[in-house]
């Protein structure tokens, strides 16, 4: 006699698919199904049926005639059950919402039972004759297909309550669940625009665009000022090969997208292949986001970010409301006896680290990275061959971030064969910066290197060294008439990623400590594109991705020195205050000061760049926690790099971003050594290892 192992292997299917094939307890693929059953038939002429299979055809032979002549299941035990009925067996969302369902009717002491229709009437009649002509039938759970196939006529005259998910059924009065579709692709597409992303394809299996989806798709990108571009879409990618037709449109042409929204959940796997062959990496060159949660999608390098419809809370309102309808013997369809609940459950956006913010330019331009900065050996020869000279002209350089960057350009100038011939410091004075603008175009180097003070008061001397043909590389902030044709490149830090950083720093401190209150420091002159960018930045991260966190105020300062006085009157106003985020690291000491003074040693602060003083306040375990940190040494390297392929006469992107990296005590020491080059000083050193024990870190480890 064989056993159901016999048949699993005979079948090349697993012992559990045999048993929901031969007690219908689970949908099964047609194709496994057909080998399951040839796999018995021929185990039947050779008279080896287990005898589990001969006692199941003996009860089907028992089963009597409803009233249209077909078969009904014959129930023997007296136990009633609940039927889950899906509509499509590729649905993820319905797939999860049917296993919290099982799990979630199994703890209440019921029984469950889910079948698939698969969208096919033929099969959904089967269904019916099998499962609705036996009085064993407590409940229904569907889910209905878009098309009506499920109807009315499915329950007749059942006297049974029947709760809907994802669909209404026409003319049929009962409790509905629906998904907010529409708001999950809104968010998804909403977080992208605001994180500086403006060209989004759209995916999806379906051939028509015409779903909640995609309408959520169309009215963000509306909504923040985007166009619907037509070769971004892409509809009916049913199979791999439509799905990499599709990425090489998207990645290979000039409508080329910066980030995907992925509508179903087939064509994610394909995507992230063909991403992986053609070395694009996400979210470095590539933001995704699908509109379906998977239970595996923070074990992705990067985390997938998703839009959860929380099938959980679905399933945990559907069996509520059947079972309550079931105790009070109340039925479907009786909108004379009974009122009926509708209601649309929120989406929820999971953002993980599959986005990455896009930095932008002064004039809207996307920040490009400084690894497109390249120069062959010959480029490299043809430099040296001219003997160029540079100038630099810093707003101050009382900073490790000035002295850094001007490392950063001798190391390449060097390399080139460029003289440095001078570098001014206009100690924040724009008349003294104009003044030593003017000496410099004296000097008449081929080059000029600058950060301007002030956009508006140093505009007309910049204007005069563009007229004077002398090449201009800047940094961070655009003089006020400038536009990209005037000068080679403006390089600075991605000012978006940098302020996305601290704002989930702070986030994930507050989050890990408990905390519920910050405030916003940002830098009040508003016209400096690349402040404005950062604060908000920090400010988005901490709203969308940090729910819980309330931002209890906001303050503007347009000088470090107005900071400290600010920063008390902030706190007599908002007292409830546990944690700041603060512009740049100057301000931020500042507000410290103030803290000090208040006696708020609590609250925390985040903010940006690295030196001595943020440093060792940090090492001590002081009010800062987290630090967003530019790469000025990179940022320098980057600045002559544009210089000397703009000497050479080529094209350089008009705006270039370095990314920052995120600094905690952990990593504080191995950081210093890769931002400042140099070994921390050992005052630092020296403030880690009095740290608490838990810290445990070893200053010469890194």
């Amino acid at each position: 006699m064989a056993t159901i192992s016999d048949i699993a292997k005979r079948a090349g299917v697993s012992v559990s698919t045999v048993s929901h094939v031969v007690n219908g307890t689970r949908y099964v693929s047609p194709e496994k199904e057909e080998k399951v059953k040839k796999a018995i038939a021929e185990l039947e002429k050779l008279d080896q049926l287990p005898n589990f299979i001969v006692k199941k055809k003996r009860k089907e032979e028992t089963m009597t005639a409803d009233g249209e002549g077909a078969a009904s299941v014959k129930n023997n035990t007296g136990q009633k059950y609940i039927l889950i009925l899906l509509s499509d067996q590729h649905s993820l969302f319905q797939d999860q919402v049917r296993k919290s369902l099982e799990e979630s009717l199994r703890e209440k002491g019921h029984v469950a039972i889910a079948v698939c229709y698969d969208n096919e009437a033929e099969r959904l009649e089967r269904i019916r004759t099998l499962f609705l002509g036996t009085g064993d039938l407590d409940g229904v759970i569907a889910f209905p297909d878009p098309l009506g196939i499920l109807g009315k006529s499915f329950f007749g005259t059942l006297a049974i309550p029947v709760v809907l998910i994802g669909n209404h059924i026409e003319d049929f009065h009962t409790d509905v669940f629906l998904p907010d579709t529409f708001e999950g692709a809104y968010k998804a597409v909403e977080h992208l625009a605001k994180s500086g992303h403006d060209k989004i394809a759209f995916l999806c299996e379906a051939d028509e665009v015409s779903s909640h989806r995609f309408r959520g798709y169309q009215k963000a990108l509306e909504d923040y000022g985007l166009a619907v571009d037509d070769h971004l879409i892409y509809p009916g990618l049913r199979t791999e090969e439509d799905v990499f037709s599709a990425m090489r449109e998207i990645t290979e042409t000039e409508f080329k997208a910066t980030a995907l929204v992925i509508s179903d959940s087939f064509p994610l796997i394909p995507v992230f292949k063909f991403l992986n062959r053609r070395n694009i990496v996400v979210p470095r060159d590539i933001s995704v986001v699908s509109l379906n949660e998977f239970e595996w999608a923070f074990l992705l390098n990067p985390e997938l970010t998703c839009v959860d419809k929380q099938p959980g809370v679905f399933a945990e309102k559907a069996v509520r409301t059947l079972l309550r309808r079931i105790d009070r013997k109340e039925c479907a369809d009786r909108a004379d006896l009974y009122e009926y609940s509708e209601e649309t459950l929120a989406a929820h956006l999971n953002i993980r680290s599959s986005i990455s913010g896009i930095g932008r330019g002064p004039f809207g331009e996307k920040a490009e990275s400084a690894e497109l900065l390249t120069l062959s050996e010959r480029d490299k020869d043809r430099i040296r061959e001219k003997k160029y000279t540079a100038a630099i002209s810093f707003h101050y350089t009382g900073k490790a971030w000035m002295r850094l960057q001007e490392k950063g350009i001798r190391k390449v100038f060097d390399e080139l064969g460029i003289s440095v011939i001078t570098v001014a410091d206009a100690h924040f004075d724009a008349d003294m910066q104009n003044r030593q603008l003017e000496s410099i175009k004296i000097l008449e180097p081929d080059i000029l290197i600058s950060i301007p003070v002030d956009t508006k008061k140093t505009a007309a001397a910049f204007r005069s060294i563009v007229d004077s043909g002398i090449k201009l590389v800047l940094i961070t902030n655009i003089p006020e008439g400038l536009t990209p044709k005037d000068y080679v490149s403006c390089i600075s830090v991605n000012e978006r990623s940098h302020g996305m950083c601290m704002g989930r720093g702070l986030g994930e401190y507050m989050r890990k400590h408990g905390l519920k209150n910050a405030a916003i420091f940002r830098h009040g002159v508003r016209d400096f594109f690349a402040t404005k960018q950062r604060d908000n930045a920090a400010d988005l991260a901490l709203i969308e991705e940090y729910p819980d966190v309330h931002i209890c105020g906001y303050l503007d300062f347009l000088s470090e020195g107005d900071v400290y006085r600010k920063t008390l009157s902030f706190l007599e106003q908002h007292p409830e205050t546990e944690a700041i985020y603060v512009s740049w690291d100057g301000p931020a000491l500042k507000a410290i000061e103030a803290l000090e003074e208040a006696g708020r040693s609590d609250i925390a602060v985040v903010t940006g760049d690295l030196d001595y003083a943020v440093a060792m306040n940090m090492a001590r375990g002081g009010a800062v926690k987290m630090l967003s940190a530019q790469c000025p040494y990179e940022q320098g390297e980057a600045i002559a790099k544009a210089a000397a392929i703009g000497m050479l006469g080529r094209a350089v992107p008009s705006f270039i971003g370095v990314e920052p990296i995120s600094i905690q005590q952990e990593n504080l020491l191995k950081n210093w050594r890769n931002i400042f080059r140099e070994e921390p000083p050992a005052e630092l050193r020296s403030a880690i290892l009095q740290l608490p024990g838990e810290m445990d870190i070893n200053p010469y480890s890194y």
